[in-house]
Protein backbone atom coordinates (compact mmCIF):
# COMPACT_ATOMS: atom_id res chain seq x y z
CA UNK A 1 0.00 0.00 0.00
CA UNK A 2 1.36 3.50 -0.79
CA UNK A 3 -0.42 6.90 0.43
CA UNK A 4 -0.47 9.10 -2.52
CA UNK A 5 -2.22 12.24 -1.10
CA UNK A 6 -3.72 13.69 2.16
CA UNK A 7 -6.39 17.08 2.32
CA UNK A 8 -6.79 18.45 6.04
CA UNK A 9 -9.96 20.67 5.32
CA UNK A 10 -10.36 22.42 9.65
CA UNK A 11 -8.34 19.63 11.05
CA UNK A 12 -6.43 20.86 13.69
CA UNK A 13 -4.64 23.89 12.59
CA UNK A 14 -4.81 23.14 9.11
CA UNK A 15 -7.24 24.37 6.52
CA UNK A 16 -7.39 23.25 3.03
CA UNK A 17 -3.87 21.97 3.30
CA UNK A 18 -3.01 19.34 1.04
CA UNK A 19 0.01 16.93 0.11
CA UNK A 20 1.34 14.69 -2.04
CA UNK A 21 3.59 11.88 -1.26
CA UNK A 22 5.91 9.20 -3.48
CA UNK A 23 7.22 5.91 -2.89
CA UNK A 24 9.88 5.20 -0.88
CA UNK A 25 11.12 7.35 1.67
CA UNK A 26 9.94 10.68 2.33
CA UNK A 27 11.25 12.74 4.91
CA UNK A 28 8.67 15.59 5.82
CA UNK A 29 10.79 17.74 8.13
CA UNK A 30 9.46 20.91 9.95
CA UNK A 31 10.67 23.04 13.62
CA UNK A 32 8.42 22.34 16.38
CA UNK A 33 5.15 23.04 16.28
CA UNK A 34 4.82 23.11 12.64
CA UNK A 35 2.27 20.43 12.30
CA UNK A 36 3.94 17.43 12.03
CA UNK A 37 2.37 15.16 14.84
CA UNK A 38 -1.16 16.63 13.81
CA UNK A 39 -0.43 15.99 9.97
CA UNK A 40 0.83 12.14 11.25
CA UNK A 41 -2.30 11.90 13.51
CA UNK A 42 -4.66 13.25 10.21
CA UNK A 43 -3.13 9.84 8.24
CA UNK A 44 -4.52 7.14 10.73
CA UNK A 45 -7.42 8.98 11.90
CA UNK A 46 -8.74 8.93 8.09
CA UNK A 47 -7.97 5.08 8.32
CA UNK A 48 -9.55 4.29 11.76
CA UNK A 49 -11.75 7.67 12.73
CA UNK A 50 -11.65 9.27 15.62
CA UNK A 51 -14.12 8.12 19.05
CA UNK A 52 -14.96 10.84 21.54
CA UNK A 53 -14.73 9.89 24.95
CA UNK A 54 -16.59 11.05 28.03
CA UNK A 55 -16.83 12.53 31.21
CA UNK A 56 -13.57 14.70 31.93
CA UNK A 57 -11.28 12.44 29.90
CA UNK A 58 -13.12 14.35 26.82
CA UNK A 59 -11.17 17.78 27.57
CA UNK A 60 -8.12 15.73 26.23
CA UNK A 61 -8.84 13.26 24.15
CA UNK A 62 -7.44 13.06 20.74
CA UNK A 63 -11.21 14.40 19.27
CA UNK A 64 -10.43 17.44 21.48
CA UNK A 65 -6.78 17.73 20.26
CA UNK A 66 -7.75 17.78 16.58
CA UNK A 67 -11.06 20.01 16.38
CA UNK A 68 -10.01 22.20 13.98
CA UNK A 69 -8.54 26.00 15.51
CA UNK A 70 -11.36 27.64 13.40
CA UNK A 71 -14.58 26.76 12.05
CA UNK A 72 -14.75 24.44 14.21
CA UNK A 73 -18.28 23.42 13.05
CA UNK A 74 -16.86 21.60 9.78
CA UNK A 75 -14.28 18.72 10.52
CA UNK A 76 -12.78 16.57 7.73
CA UNK A 77 -10.71 15.07 5.35
CA UNK A 78 -9.69 13.03 2.59
CA UNK A 79 -6.68 10.59 1.84
CA UNK A 80 -5.91 8.77 -1.55
CA UNK A 81 -3.95 5.85 -1.42
CA UNK A 82 -2.78 2.64 -3.42
CA UNK A 83 -3.56 -0.84 -2.60
CA UNK A 84 -2.88 -3.67 -5.60
CA UNK A 85 -3.08 -1.74 -8.23
CA UNK A 86 -5.95 0.09 -7.83
CA UNK A 87 -6.79 3.71 -6.22
CA UNK A 88 -9.14 4.71 -3.30
CA UNK A 89 -10.41 7.61 -1.86
CA UNK A 90 -11.31 8.17 2.02
CA UNK A 91 -13.38 10.67 2.41
CA UNK A 92 -13.83 11.25 6.47
CA UNK A 93 -16.24 13.48 8.15
CA UNK A 94 -15.59 13.91 12.07
CA UNK A 95 -18.38 15.98 13.52
CA UNK A 96 -19.89 14.59 16.46
CA UNK A 97 -23.20 14.91 15.28
CA UNK A 98 -22.81 14.01 11.75
CA UNK A 99 -20.23 11.19 11.01
CA UNK A 100 -19.67 9.95 8.20
CA UNK A 101 -16.88 7.92 6.13
CA UNK A 102 -16.90 7.33 2.26
CA UNK A 103 -14.91 4.79 0.63
CA UNK A 104 -14.11 5.13 -3.30
CA UNK A 105 -12.65 3.12 -5.98
CA UNK A 106 -11.34 5.25 -8.17
CA UNK A 107 -10.19 2.93 -10.49
CA UNK A 108 -13.51 1.39 -10.89
CA UNK A 109 -15.14 4.54 -10.53
CA UNK A 110 -17.98 3.43 -7.72
CA UNK A 111 -18.23 3.87 -4.02
CA UNK A 112 -17.80 0.98 -2.05
CA UNK A 113 -19.06 -0.19 1.33
CA UNK A 114 -16.86 1.78 4.04
CA UNK A 115 -16.64 -2.10 5.86
CA UNK A 116 -14.43 -2.58 3.29
CA UNK A 117 -12.01 -0.30 4.32
CA UNK A 118 -10.67 -3.19 6.82
CA UNK A 119 -10.31 -5.50 4.19
CA UNK A 120 -7.84 -3.42 2.38
CA UNK A 121 -5.93 -2.47 6.38
CA UNK A 122 -5.52 -6.64 6.23
CA UNK A 123 -7.62 -6.67 9.09
CA UNK A 124 -5.32 -4.84 11.38
CA UNK A 125 -7.01 -2.72 14.34
CA UNK A 126 -5.70 0.31 15.44
CA UNK A 127 -3.61 -0.99 18.19
CA UNK A 128 -1.97 -3.39 15.67
CA UNK A 129 -1.57 -0.23 13.51
CA UNK A 130 -0.09 1.85 16.26
CA UNK A 131 2.11 -0.68 17.54
CA UNK A 132 3.96 -1.45 14.41
CA UNK A 133 3.54 0.77 11.33
CA UNK A 134 2.62 4.12 13.33
CA UNK A 135 5.04 4.69 16.25
CA UNK A 136 7.36 7.75 16.96
CA UNK A 137 8.17 9.91 20.05
CA UNK A 138 10.66 9.26 23.01
CA UNK A 139 9.32 5.45 23.55
CA UNK A 140 9.82 2.64 20.98
CA UNK A 141 8.10 0.31 23.07
CA UNK A 142 5.09 -2.13 22.23
CA UNK A 143 2.05 -2.99 24.40
CA UNK A 144 0.46 -6.00 24.52
CA UNK A 145 -1.90 -5.01 21.75
CA UNK A 146 0.86 -6.21 19.79
CA UNK A 147 1.65 -9.06 21.39
CA UNK A 148 -2.06 -9.77 20.93
CA UNK A 149 -2.13 -8.63 17.33
CA UNK A 150 0.86 -11.11 16.53
CA UNK A 151 -0.39 -14.11 18.40
CA UNK A 152 -3.73 -13.78 16.27
CA UNK A 153 -1.61 -13.22 12.92
CA UNK A 154 0.42 -16.57 14.12
CA UNK A 155 -3.27 -18.34 14.40
CA UNK A 156 -4.31 -17.07 11.05
CA UNK A 157 -1.87 -17.88 9.63
CA UNK A 158 -1.96 -21.18 11.47
CA UNK A 159 -5.66 -21.78 10.25
CA UNK A 160 -4.82 -21.68 6.74
CA UNK A 161 -6.32 -18.29 7.32
CA UNK A 162 -5.20 -14.30 7.09
CA UNK A 163 -8.67 -13.04 8.67
CA UNK A 164 -11.89 -13.90 10.69
CA UNK A 165 -9.78 -15.19 13.92
CA UNK A 166 -9.00 -13.22 16.71
CA UNK A 167 -7.33 -15.43 18.74
CA UNK A 168 -7.01 -12.70 21.51
CA UNK A 169 -10.92 -11.94 21.83
CA UNK A 170 -11.54 -15.02 21.77
CA UNK A 171 -9.52 -16.16 24.67
CA UNK A 172 -10.92 -12.87 26.55
CA UNK A 173 -14.12 -13.82 25.72
CA UNK A 174 -13.74 -17.05 26.91
CA UNK A 175 -12.16 -15.89 30.41
CA UNK A 176 -14.98 -13.79 30.72
CA UNK A 177 -17.67 -16.28 30.25
CA UNK A 178 -15.72 -18.35 32.80
CA UNK A 179 -15.80 -15.59 35.56
CA UNK A 180 -19.50 -15.47 34.79
CA UNK A 181 -20.42 -18.85 34.94
CA UNK A 182 -18.00 -19.11 38.17
CA UNK A 183 -19.75 -15.96 39.75
CA UNK A 184 -23.40 -17.09 38.58
CA UNK A 185 -22.61 -20.78 40.17
CA UNK A 186 -21.01 -18.80 43.61
CA UNK A 187 -24.12 -16.60 43.51
CA UNK A 188 -26.70 -19.45 42.94
CA UNK A 189 -25.03 -21.77 45.60
CA UNK A 190 -24.81 -19.19 47.91
CA UNK A 191 -28.33 -18.29 47.26
CA UNK A 192 -29.72 -21.84 47.47
CA UNK A 193 -27.54 -22.62 50.71
CA UNK A 194 -28.92 -19.73 52.41
CA UNK A 195 -32.48 -20.74 51.45
CA UNK A 196 -32.04 -24.51 52.48
CA UNK A 197 -30.50 -22.63 56.03
CA UNK A 198 -33.46 -19.96 55.93
CA UNK A 199 -36.16 -23.29 55.68
CA UNK A 200 -34.11 -25.24 58.33
CA UNK A 201 -34.23 -22.77 60.62
CA UNK A 202 -38.12 -22.26 59.80
CA UNK A 203 -38.47 -26.31 59.95
CA UNK A 204 -37.13 -26.22 63.36
CA UNK A 205 -38.88 -23.51 65.02
CA UNK A 206 -42.10 -25.16 62.87
CA UNK A 207 -41.50 -28.28 64.47
CA UNK A 208 -41.34 -26.97 67.66
CA UNK A 209 -44.56 -25.29 67.22
CA UNK A 210 -46.23 -28.03 66.22
CA UNK A 211 -45.28 -30.30 69.51
CA UNK A 212 -46.24 -27.07 71.96
CA UNK A 213 -49.33 -27.38 70.06
CA UNK A 214 -50.12 -30.80 70.59
CA UNK A 215 -48.94 -30.57 74.42
CA UNK A 216 -51.31 -27.88 74.90
CA UNK A 217 -54.00 -29.81 73.20
CA UNK A 218 -53.24 -33.40 75.50
CA UNK A 219 -53.69 -30.94 78.47
CA UNK A 220 -56.84 -29.37 77.27
CA UNK A 221 -58.43 -32.54 76.67
CA UNK A 222 -57.29 -33.86 80.44
CA UNK A 223 -59.01 -30.78 81.47
CA UNK A 224 -62.27 -31.26 80.06
CA UNK A 225 -62.46 -34.93 80.82
CA UNK A 226 -61.91 -34.26 84.46
CA UNK A 227 -64.24 -31.01 84.55
CA UNK A 228 -66.58 -33.43 82.45
CA UNK A 229 -66.53 -36.53 84.99
CA UNK A 230 -66.06 -33.88 88.46
CA UNK A 231 -70.01 -32.77 86.58
CA UNK A 232 -71.14 -36.48 86.14
CA UNK A 233 -70.45 -37.80 89.65
CA UNK A 234 -71.95 -34.85 91.26
CA UNK A 235 -75.71 -35.45 89.74
CA UNK A 236 -74.97 -39.26 90.34
CA UNK A 237 -74.69 -38.59 93.79
CA UNK A 238 -77.65 -35.61 93.83
CA UNK A 239 -80.00 -38.43 92.34
CA UNK A 240 -79.15 -40.83 94.84
CA UNK A 241 -80.46 -38.80 97.55
CA UNK A 242 -83.39 -37.86 95.86
CA UNK A 243 -84.50 -41.07 96.14
CA UNK A 244 -84.20 -42.10 99.63
CA UNK A 245 -86.54 -43.02 101.65
CA UNK A 246 -87.66 -40.37 104.66
CA UNK A 247 -88.22 -42.21 108.20
CA UNK A 248 -91.32 -42.26 110.23
CA UNK A 249 -93.00 -45.52 110.56
CA UNK A 250 -90.60 -47.35 113.27
CA UNK A 251 -92.90 -46.90 116.11
CA UNK A 252 -95.76 -48.44 114.55
CA UNK A 253 -93.52 -51.08 114.03
CA UNK A 254 -93.34 -51.21 117.97
CA UNK A 255 -96.57 -50.88 118.94
CA UNK A 256 -97.73 -54.19 116.72
CA UNK A 257 -94.39 -56.01 118.60
CA UNK A 258 -95.92 -55.12 121.92
CA UNK A 259 -99.76 -56.22 121.16
CA UNK A 260 -98.42 -59.72 119.78
CA UNK A 261 -96.07 -59.94 123.10
CA UNK A 262 -99.35 -59.05 125.21
CA UNK A 263 -101.41 -61.73 123.77
CA UNK A 264 -98.80 -64.55 124.20
CA UNK A 265 -98.36 -63.63 127.58
CA UNK A 266 -102.52 -63.49 128.42
CA UNK A 267 -102.38 -67.14 126.30
CA UNK A 268 -99.89 -68.58 128.44
CA UNK A 269 -101.66 -67.15 132.10
CA UNK A 270 -104.80 -68.85 130.58
CA UNK A 271 -103.52 -72.38 130.15
CA UNK A 272 -101.85 -72.12 133.83
CA UNK A 273 -105.31 -71.63 135.84
CA UNK A 274 -107.29 -74.42 133.40
CA UNK A 275 -104.85 -76.67 134.82
CA UNK A 276 -105.27 -75.22 138.62
CA UNK A 277 -107.92 -77.92 140.78
CA UNK A 278 -109.76 -75.40 142.83
CA UNK A 279 -112.24 -72.85 141.12
CA UNK A 280 -111.25 -70.15 143.43
CA UNK A 281 -108.03 -70.91 142.94
CA UNK A 282 -108.68 -70.78 139.31
CA UNK A 283 -110.88 -67.56 139.99
CA UNK A 284 -107.35 -65.56 141.84
CA UNK A 285 -105.20 -66.81 139.62
CA UNK A 286 -106.66 -65.72 136.84
CA UNK A 287 -107.73 -62.10 138.55
CA UNK A 288 -104.11 -62.17 139.27
CA UNK A 289 -102.97 -63.33 135.69
CA UNK A 290 -105.30 -60.80 134.55
CA UNK A 291 -103.91 -58.23 136.73
CA UNK A 292 -100.47 -59.54 135.79
CA UNK A 293 -100.82 -59.03 132.20
CA UNK A 294 -102.28 -55.14 132.70
CA UNK A 295 -99.55 -54.48 134.70
CA UNK A 296 -97.16 -56.12 131.97
CA UNK A 297 -99.38 -54.29 129.46
CA UNK A 298 -99.25 -50.88 131.13
CA UNK A 299 -95.71 -51.31 131.52
CA UNK A 300 -94.78 -52.88 128.39
CA UNK A 301 -97.00 -50.00 126.70
CA UNK A 302 -94.87 -47.44 128.31
CA UNK A 303 -91.69 -49.35 127.60
CA UNK A 304 -92.51 -49.21 124.02
CA UNK A 305 -93.82 -46.00 123.91
CA UNK A 306 -90.01 -44.59 125.37
CA UNK A 307 -88.71 -47.18 122.47
CA UNK A 308 -90.53 -45.82 119.89
CA UNK A 309 -89.79 -42.02 120.76
CA UNK A 310 -86.31 -43.20 120.73
CA UNK A 311 -86.43 -44.83 117.52
CA UNK A 312 -88.32 -41.43 115.94
CA UNK A 313 -85.39 -39.78 117.47
CA UNK A 314 -83.05 -41.53 115.85
CA UNK A 315 -84.87 -41.66 112.73
CA UNK A 316 -85.21 -38.09 112.80
CA UNK A 317 -81.39 -37.37 113.19
CA UNK A 318 -81.13 -39.99 110.25
CA UNK A 319 -83.70 -38.01 108.07
CA UNK A 320 -81.44 -34.90 109.42
CA UNK A 321 -78.45 -35.95 108.03
CA UNK A 322 -79.78 -37.45 105.01
CA UNK A 323 -81.11 -34.27 104.24
CA UNK A 324 -77.99 -32.18 104.81
CA UNK A 325 -76.29 -34.98 102.70
CA UNK A 326 -79.06 -33.90 100.08
CA UNK A 327 -78.49 -30.50 100.25
CA UNK A 328 -74.59 -30.76 100.25
CA UNK A 329 -74.71 -33.07 96.77
CA UNK A 330 -77.30 -29.94 95.68
CA UNK A 331 -74.66 -27.11 96.30
CA UNK A 332 -72.18 -29.38 94.77
CA UNK A 333 -74.27 -30.23 91.49
CA UNK A 334 -75.26 -26.68 91.58
CA UNK A 335 -71.37 -25.70 91.51
CA UNK A 336 -70.55 -27.78 88.65
CA UNK A 337 -73.64 -26.43 87.24
CA UNK A 338 -71.88 -23.15 87.22
CA UNK A 339 -68.89 -24.62 86.09
CA UNK A 340 -71.27 -24.90 82.48
CA UNK A 341 -69.00 -21.79 81.20
CA UNK A 342 -65.79 -23.19 82.16
CA UNK A 343 -66.77 -26.12 80.04
CA UNK A 344 -67.18 -23.74 76.94
CA UNK A 345 -64.19 -21.81 77.73
CA UNK A 346 -62.11 -25.26 77.49
CA UNK A 347 -64.00 -26.23 74.55
CA UNK A 348 -62.71 -22.75 73.02
CA UNK A 349 -59.06 -23.39 73.88
CA UNK A 350 -59.02 -27.52 72.87
CA UNK A 351 -60.80 -26.31 69.11
CA UNK A 352 -57.80 -23.27 68.65
CA UNK A 353 -55.36 -25.82 69.67
CA UNK A 354 -56.58 -28.43 67.49
CA UNK A 355 -57.17 -25.63 64.31
CA UNK A 356 -53.71 -24.12 65.45
CA UNK A 357 -52.05 -27.59 65.53
CA UNK A 358 -53.53 -28.72 61.72
CA UNK A 359 -52.49 -24.93 60.17
CA UNK A 360 -49.02 -25.31 61.56
CA UNK A 361 -48.80 -29.20 60.44
CA UNK A 362 -49.99 -27.26 56.66
CA UNK A 363 -47.09 -25.13 57.12
CA UNK A 364 -44.37 -27.36 58.03
CA UNK A 365 -45.41 -29.44 54.95
CA UNK A 366 -45.07 -26.66 52.56
CA UNK A 367 -41.85 -26.03 53.69
CA UNK A 368 -40.69 -29.34 53.64
CA UNK A 369 -41.95 -29.20 50.01
CA UNK A 370 -39.67 -26.20 49.62
CA UNK A 371 -36.98 -28.18 50.53
CA UNK A 372 -37.37 -30.91 48.50
CA UNK A 373 -37.93 -28.55 45.49
CA UNK A 374 -34.39 -27.04 46.26
CA UNK A 375 -32.44 -30.38 46.50
CA UNK A 376 -34.37 -31.26 43.07
CA UNK A 377 -32.80 -27.61 41.85
CA UNK A 378 -29.35 -29.33 42.60
CA UNK A 379 -29.39 -30.06 38.38
CA UNK A 380 -28.95 -26.20 37.56
CA UNK A 381 -25.54 -25.74 39.58
CA UNK A 382 -24.56 -28.91 37.76
CA UNK A 383 -25.43 -27.94 34.66
CA UNK A 384 -23.46 -24.66 35.14
CA UNK A 385 -20.83 -26.97 36.15
CA UNK A 386 -20.95 -29.02 33.03
CA UNK A 387 -20.97 -25.26 30.91
CA UNK A 388 -17.69 -24.58 33.40
CA UNK A 389 -16.17 -27.24 32.15
CA UNK A 390 -16.59 -26.86 28.92
CA UNK A 391 -15.29 -23.57 29.18
CA UNK A 392 -12.58 -24.45 31.05
CA UNK A 393 -11.82 -27.48 27.89
CA UNK A 394 -12.24 -24.57 25.62
CA UNK A 395 -9.23 -22.26 27.43
CA UNK A 396 -6.93 -24.71 27.46
CA UNK A 397 -7.33 -26.36 24.09
CA UNK A 398 -7.15 -22.88 22.52
CA UNK A 399 -4.24 -21.74 24.41
CA UNK A 400 -2.77 -25.12 23.75
CA UNK A 401 -3.06 -24.08 19.91
CA UNK A 402 -2.26 -20.56 20.32
CA UNK A 403 1.21 -21.99 22.40
CA UNK A 404 1.92 -24.91 18.89
CA UNK A 405 1.55 -22.27 16.66
CA UNK A 406 3.01 -19.47 18.52
CA UNK A 407 6.21 -22.05 18.48
CA UNK A 408 6.02 -22.53 14.82
CA UNK A 409 5.53 -19.34 13.69
CA UNK A 410 8.15 -17.57 16.39
CA UNK A 411 10.83 -19.08 15.48
CA UNK A 412 10.76 -17.73 11.75
CA UNK A 413 9.74 -14.13 13.49
CA UNK A 414 12.90 -14.20 15.88
CA UNK A 415 14.93 -15.07 13.37
CA UNK A 416 13.52 -11.92 11.08
CA UNK A 417 13.64 -9.67 14.48
CA UNK A 418 17.93 -10.66 14.57
CA UNK A 419 17.97 -10.31 10.98
CA UNK A 420 16.95 -6.30 11.31
CA UNK A 421 18.52 -6.08 14.68
CA UNK A 422 21.92 -7.40 13.29
CA UNK A 423 21.39 -4.81 10.30
CA UNK A 424 20.70 -1.90 11.96
CA UNK A 425 23.33 -2.36 15.10
CA UNK A 426 26.46 -3.26 12.51
CA UNK A 427 26.14 -7.21 13.76
CA UNK A 428 27.04 -6.33 17.35
CA UNK A 429 23.03 -8.04 18.66
CA UNK A 430 23.35 -11.10 16.44
CA UNK A 431 19.69 -12.24 18.10
CA UNK A 432 17.04 -11.18 19.77
CA UNK A 433 13.46 -13.43 20.15
CA UNK A 434 10.17 -13.09 22.20
CA UNK A 435 9.31 -15.92 24.81
CA UNK A 436 5.88 -17.10 25.19
CA UNK A 437 5.04 -14.00 27.66
CA UNK A 438 5.92 -11.49 24.45
CA UNK A 439 8.91 -10.77 26.31
CA UNK A 440 12.35 -9.74 24.00
CA UNK A 441 15.51 -11.40 25.31
CA UNK A 442 18.63 -10.23 22.97
CA UNK A 443 21.55 -12.12 22.50
CA UNK A 444 25.62 -10.98 22.19
CA UNK A 445 28.16 -13.25 21.16
CA UNK A 446 29.58 -13.44 24.52
CA UNK A 447 26.32 -14.31 26.25
CA UNK A 448 22.30 -13.59 26.46
CA UNK A 449 20.94 -10.31 27.94
CA UNK A 450 17.34 -8.71 29.00
CA UNK A 451 16.33 -5.86 27.18
CA UNK A 452 16.55 -3.79 30.44
CA UNK A 453 20.25 -4.83 30.40
CA UNK A 454 20.39 -2.60 27.66
CA UNK A 455 21.46 1.12 26.71
CA UNK A 456 18.47 3.10 26.05
CA UNK A 457 19.80 3.68 22.22
CA UNK A 458 19.83 -0.68 21.92
CA UNK A 459 16.59 -0.83 23.54
CA UNK A 460 14.99 1.59 20.73
CA UNK A 461 16.44 -0.17 17.75
CA UNK A 462 15.42 -4.04 19.39
CA UNK A 463 11.58 -2.63 19.48
CA UNK A 464 12.46 -1.25 16.19
CA UNK A 465 13.69 -4.80 14.57
CA UNK A 466 10.75 -6.39 17.16
CA UNK A 467 8.26 -4.04 15.07
CA UNK A 468 9.13 -4.37 11.54
CA UNK A 469 9.71 -8.01 11.54
CA UNK A 470 5.67 -8.00 13.16
CA UNK A 471 4.90 -5.60 10.53
CA UNK A 472 6.30 -8.20 8.01
CA UNK A 473 4.43 -11.03 9.66
CA UNK A 474 0.81 -9.05 9.58
CA UNK A 475 0.92 -7.41 6.37
CA UNK A 476 2.31 -10.51 3.81
CA UNK A 477 0.08 -9.12 1.13
CA UNK A 478 0.27 -5.84 1.11
CA UNK A 479 2.67 -4.32 3.14
CA UNK A 480 1.68 -0.98 5.06
CA UNK A 481 3.34 2.04 4.83
CA UNK A 482 5.45 3.10 7.46
CA UNK A 483 4.29 6.04 9.44
CA UNK A 484 7.32 7.56 12.21
CA UNK A 485 7.73 10.56 14.16
CA UNK A 486 11.03 11.09 15.60
CA UNK A 487 11.71 7.65 15.96
CA UNK A 488 15.33 7.88 15.79
CA UNK A 489 16.23 10.50 18.73
CA UNK A 490 18.66 8.06 20.61
CA UNK A 491 20.13 6.79 17.23
CA UNK A 492 23.81 7.84 17.09
CA UNK A 493 24.87 8.46 13.07
CA UNK A 494 26.04 5.19 12.65
CA UNK A 495 23.02 3.27 14.22
CA UNK A 496 20.59 5.81 12.28
CA UNK A 497 22.50 5.21 8.91
CA UNK A 498 22.01 1.79 9.32
CA UNK A 499 18.52 2.12 9.79
CA UNK A 500 17.46 4.51 7.19
CA UNK A 501 19.51 1.96 4.88
CA UNK A 502 17.75 -0.82 5.94
CA UNK A 503 14.24 1.34 5.36
CA UNK A 504 15.00 2.25 1.93
CA UNK A 505 15.73 -1.13 0.89
CA UNK A 506 12.79 -2.78 2.48
CA UNK A 507 10.39 -1.99 -0.61
CA UNK A 508 8.32 -0.35 2.11
CA UNK A 509 6.42 3.29 1.78
CA UNK A 510 7.73 5.23 4.78
CA UNK A 511 6.87 8.42 5.96
CA UNK A 512 9.24 10.07 8.22
CA UNK A 513 8.30 12.84 10.49
CA UNK A 514 11.06 14.94 11.65
CA UNK A 515 12.55 18.13 13.48
CA UNK A 516 16.19 17.00 12.54
CA UNK A 517 18.19 17.52 8.99
CA UNK A 518 20.11 14.40 9.75
CA UNK A 519 17.97 11.62 8.53
CA UNK A 520 17.08 13.86 5.29
CA UNK A 521 21.17 14.51 5.08
CA UNK A 522 22.17 10.99 5.53
CA UNK A 523 19.34 9.39 2.96
CA UNK A 524 20.74 11.78 0.58
CA UNK A 525 23.77 10.09 0.76
CA UNK A 526 22.69 6.56 0.93
CA UNK A 527 20.94 7.20 -2.33
CA UNK A 528 23.65 9.37 -3.82
CA UNK A 529 25.60 5.98 -3.19
CA UNK A 530 23.37 3.86 -4.63
CA UNK A 531 22.76 5.16 -7.89
CA UNK A 532 26.53 5.75 -7.99
CA UNK A 533 27.27 1.96 -8.04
Amino acid sequence: MEILEIRMDHFGKFNGQSMAFHPGVNVIYGDNETGKSTMRAFIRDMFYGIDRMRGRAAQQDEYSLRQPWENGSYFSGMLKFRSKDKIYRIERNFEKRDKAVRLICETEGRELDAEELSDLLQDMDETAFSNTVFFGGQSGETDEGLANAVRNGMINAGSGSLSGIDGAKAMEELKEERKRLEREKKQRVAAKIEKMQALSVKIDYAQQELEQLASQELKQRERLKALEEEIGEAGEAYSRAAEEDTPGNAGTIVWKIGKITMAVIAVAALAVALVMSAWQVRAGAVAVILLACLGVQFFGVRDQKQKDMMKEQEAYLREQRMRREYERQKAQYERQQRNAPKKERLLANLEWAVNARKEKQVMLEELQEQQKILKKEKGEVEELEQKLSAVYLAIDTLSEVMNDIYREYAQKLNERISEILSVITGGKYTGAYLDENFQVRVSTPQKLLSIWQVSRGTMEQIYFALRMACAEFLNQEDALPLILDDAFLTYDDTRLEQTLRWLALSGRQVLLFTCHRREQEILQRIYESNTSQ
